[in-house]
């Protein structure tokens, strides 16, 4: 008994000390795989609702920004993770918790939705400038926008708006784009024509004959002598007259009008008839003023504007006949304007023309505004620069208070707040709305919707129409990637591991039939070839050596295994090339590794062989290098 139990105590105290101090198996090379078995997994997991949960409560954590906040709740709602909240940074958390007890160098594949988020371009129009235009925009273009202040069917807002952000946007660049808000209605507003309105009028009927001119504002002021303008009276017509004759003295007089304001006109103009008799010397003079305050004539600035009429210089004796002396236009001058007619005469001298006066008009054309005209909507549209000339942004369509009114009863969802939110979804009412813009939409139509979502703000998204409908395409998409376990934890595996099908190796033979050299190396059907030894017909690389009697470097190989497995890699080089252009050397930092598995015929059996490459750089096309293999697979 004590033979048996003796060696039998020393074993399992052996054994105690083993598992008990890692020192002890640390100096015995091979003991930890004798004392335990080894537990490298290849597992599979795909992310459930729960998880995103999970990481959803996690990522509001971080959330610094709106940006970053909005971020993480798209996690929950969307079930999907994003380009701010990412697989590499989150579910090791997850395959830890669910993972903890495989050795080093264990994976999984993890499955899970990710959202790549908005089509690129739809940020330009996020990014867009704001422009609304003002009163004065309006006003600038005249006549009846400028007395209502919004755009009708008569004049159009695609007709002004270029013109207004010509003038407002300085040195626009190609492609620009500006959201401009303006108001417009598509009824015209009643009485809303042309209208004449007269600002000033004096046809001295007001006046008995010899009566100073003193009324409505009217004065004479005697610069030189002291007679003043009057009022005459002959064939029952008054009229202002002012002469000379017989004054005895020098005299320079001015009758001047009250000022007159001309806002709200436009196309104003000035005119008065005028006649003379007996006529001795050119004595008369119009002025016009910009600055009188109607008290301090000489302090005024008076400009001298006769040129623009018609004085008459005759008859010598007797009167002529009233007739007008033209019109002036006004258009140069602000809002308001003062009037004066000089004259200039000399009773001692002979310089006594008589002038007379009649039908002093200042008018202009006004655009009366109905009250009740105001039931203007406001829009917001895109405009575009195209390097000359601003137009409208084609295949764009920006949401106003109108269309959000549309899509709701009256005060309800999304009206009464002028937006979409969780409660009133935009895919739940723009298909309807585009399909009520776009009548005649045909397949294949794309339309960007520019929106406003509580509370994350204003949104774009791309609508496309398929089968009498519009709808929203999704930019979630499922991805898998692969994660190791470092013994510790587990981190994001960015290696690509690929089997080589036949449309695979088909590409090394289309490369071989497009190069001039390796052309003569294609079996006559197209689909092998005997450089690197690809073929698609039987998918996998042929390494008999009678395949390559007669190739020069072939024949000149001291190991023909080892060259046709060198040429072989050479193949699966050039086919990562072709079939991963875009390739990167990392990916978060972890460097990204190919592991190609392809089938090998060797004249005996078809067998698997594992080649393994680094991306080292990216370009058109990347960079590849061999790590290891071809070696025949495990």
């Amino acid at each position: 008994m004590k033979k048996i139990i003796y060696p039998l105590i020393s074993a399992l105290l052996l054994l105690v000390a083993f598992s008990a101090c890692k020192k002890v198996n640390d100096d015995f090379e091979g003991l930890d795989e004798m004392a335990s078995p080894t537990n490298v997994a290849n597992l599979s997991y795909t992310l459930t609702a729960d998880d995103y949960a999970a990481i959803e409560k996690a990522a509001k954590a971080v959330a610094t920004t709106d940006e970053e906040t909005n971020a993480a709740y798209a996690i929950g709602d969307d079930l999907a993770l994003n380009s701010i909240f990412g697989a590499a940074d989150y579910a090791p958390s997850i395959l830890t918790n669910m993972y903890y007890s495989f050795d080093k160098n264990s994976t999984v594949l993890l499955t899970y939705n990710y959202d790549e988020g908005e089509i690129p371009y739809l940020a330009d129009y996020l990014a867009a400038d704001d422009y609304e235009l003002s009163d004065a925009d309006y006003e600038s273009f005249g006549g009846l926008v400028a007395a209502i202040k919004y755009f009708v069917p008569s004049f159009m807002p695609e007709d002004a708006i270029p013109d207004i952000l010509d003038a407002q946007i300085d040195a626009p660049v190609a492609d620009q784009l500006v959201l401009v808000k303006y108001r417009y209605s598509d009824t015209e507003p009643a009485n809303s024509g042309p209208k004449t309105i007269q600002h000033l009028f004096n046809d001295f009927e007001a006046y008995a004959n010899y009566d100073p001119i003193d009324k409505d504002g009217w004065k004479s002021v005697e610069a030189e002598g002291t007679r003043a303008w009057q009022a005459r009276l002959y064939s029952e017509n008054s009229y202002a007259q002012y002469s000379a004759y017989s004054s005895g003295e020098e005299n320079i007089s001015y009758l001047v009008s009250p000022t007159v304001d001309l806002t709200g006109s436009e196309d104003n103009t000035f005119s008065f008839d005028i006649n003379v008799g007996y006529w001795t010397h050119d004595g008369f003079a119009v002025l016009i003023s910009e600055d009188y305050d109607g008290v301090n004539f000489d302090l005024a600035t008076w400009v001298d504007i006769s040129s623009n009429f018609t004085i008459p210089s005759e008859p010598s004796i007797g009167y002529g006949n009233f007739a007008s002396a033209g019109t002036f236009d006004l258009s140069d001058y602000g809002a308001e304007i003062t009037i004066a007619f000089r004259y200039t005469g000399n009773g001692n001298t002979g310089e006594t023309t008589t002038y007379q006066v009649d039908n002093v008009l200042i008018e202009g054309t006004t655009y009366l505004k109905n009250s009740a005209a105001t039931d203007y909507d406001v829009f917001n549209t895109f405009y575009q620069y195209n390097g000359y000339s601003w137009s409208e942004a084609s295949g764009v369509y920006a949401l106003s208070a109108t269309d959000y009114d549309a899509m709701g009863e009256e005060y309800g969802q999304p009206g009464r707040y002028n937006n979409f939110s969780s409660s009133a979804e935009p895919e739940n009412y723009l298909p309807a709305f585009l399909g009520q813009l776009l009548p005649y939409a045909q397949d294949g139509d794309k339309q960007i919707v520019v929106y406003y979502y509580y509370p994350t703000g204003t949104q774009a998204d791309e609508y496309i129409f398929e089968g009498g409908t519009w709808y929203k395409p999704s930019t979630i998409v499922e991805k898998s990637e692969q994660f190791v376990f470092t013994g510790s934890e587990w981190v994001f595996d960015p290696t690509l591991h690929v089997r080589m099908e036949s449309a695979d190796f088909q590409m090394i033979v289309d490369y071989c039939i497009a190069d001039d050299v390796l052309s003569q190396y294609v079996d006559s059907y197209g689909n092998g070839e005997s450089y690197y030894g690809s073929s698609s017909y039987y998918v996998n690389f042929d390494l008999r050596i009678n395949k390559r009697d007669g190739q020069p470097d072939y024949d000149a190989a001291e190991d023909k295994w080892e060259y046709m497995k060198a040429q072989m890699a050479e193949g699966i080089k050039l086919w990562l090339t072709l079939k991963y252009p875009d390739a990167v050397p990392e990916v978060k930092g972890v460097s990204v590794h190919y592991v190609v598995t392809a089938p090998v015929y060797d004249g005996l059996s078809t067998r698997d062989f594992v080649t393994e490459f680094d991306c080292t750089a990216s370009g058109s096309p990347a960079t590849f290098v061999l790590v290891s293999g071809p070696d025949p697979a495990q």
